[in-house]
């Protein structure tokens, strides 16, 4: 028998039979025992149920679910389901590599404090390519983690480990939020009653899916994700400074602002005017609402096809 606590693997799953199967496969994989892994398909439109059914062995459990409820109220069918003393997330379309549970159950078993722990990730492009994920920004960790998880979003689901405890407490996830915003809700509830530990390395793939829910839910932000993180900042208005919170709401209008730019310029450039307006890089975002703004893009296109067009000419 193992000394080592139990770990829940939970895989949500809609419509990832083309990719599922990596997924239990690198669970399987993970160099630390005990596990169990629980996939609840969330009313999938595919086979994805008979790719899980084909994957069963002892060490998986197959939930199906009689209606579509989006991925919190898929990951909490898991969560109810779960023995383990952690609760380890992993999405149907990413992977982990092999010592990931192993160095971060190391953090969270060292300090009972610690609710949950995180590490890297990286995006496989569909053409090959690779790169980090919030590779510009700094990991929200230790006992006020919360602060920066409100500044700016960081963390995938499929880099934490959390204490199954401390989902509990919190109520597991937002059944109502289905913008992907149930992600960071989680998050920041968890990190509000302890500290968030951090393991300083690449630990998950996440594989570029065109088309896929998290790309399609980037444009709904200002629906979602900003009113999540405005109602947040007035709960816990009493902890944080008037600045503090100034500073947080300018950085979310400006990051949500530049995400829906292009495809929504109107939003956008209100979104960038209230970040400016709040004090978050004036010159900065004010740059970035001139060259990248329609007519600017315009302009570079004109300019680049008339120098093209001067070019062929000189070689004629």
């Amino acid at each position: 028998m193992s000394s080592q606590p139990l770990v829940s693997v939970i895989i949500p799953c809609y419509n990832a039979a083309n990719t599922v199967a990596a997924s239990v496969a690198s669970a399987r994989a993970q160099d630390y025992r005990p596990i169990e892994i629980i996939a609840v398909d969330d009313k999938s439109r595919d086979d994805t149920i008979a790719v899980l059914q084909s994957l069963a062995r002892p060490d998986l459990t197959i939930i199906a679910a009689a209606q579509n409820g989006g991925a919190g109220a898929t990951r909490n069918r898991a969560i109810a389901a779960a023995k383990g003393k952690y609760l380890a997330f992993l999405d149907a379309d990413d992977t982990w590599t092999t010592d990931k549970l192993t160095r971060q159950i190391a953090l969270l078993e060292a300090d009972p404090a610690m609710m949950m722990a995180g590490c890297h990730a990286e995006v496989l492009r569909v053409g090959g390519g690779r790169e980090w994920v919030n590779c510009h920004r700094v990991p929200p960790q230790g006992a006020e983690a919360w602060r920066a998880m409100l500044h700016h979003s960081f963390y995938v689901p499929s880099e934490i480990v959390v204490r199954r405890t401390t989902a509990q407490q919190i109520g597991g996830f937002n059944e109502a939020m289905r913008g992907a915003e149930e992600d960071q809700d989680f998050f920041i509830r968890a990190a509000l009653l302890g500290s968030v530990g951090f393991v300083d390395a690449c630990l998950v793939t996440m594989h570029e899916q065109p088309g896929s829910l998290s790309i399609r839910n980037r444009s709904r932000e200002y629906e979602t994700v900003l009113p999540m993180i405005l109602n947040h900042c007035d709960v816990l208005r009493d902890r944080m400074s008037a600045c503090e919170r100034r500073e947080i709401i300018g950085a979310r209008h400006a990051a949500i602002g530049r995400n829906v730019y292009f495809g929504r310029p109107a939003l956008g450039a209100m979104l960038l005017l209230r970040a400016i307006m709040a004090g978050d890089e004036p010159l900065t975002n004010s740059w970035y609402l001139i060259t990248a703004s329609p007519w600017a893009r315009w302009l570079k296109a004109k300019l680049f096809h008339s120098a093209a067009g001067a070019e062929t000419l000189v070689r004629t």
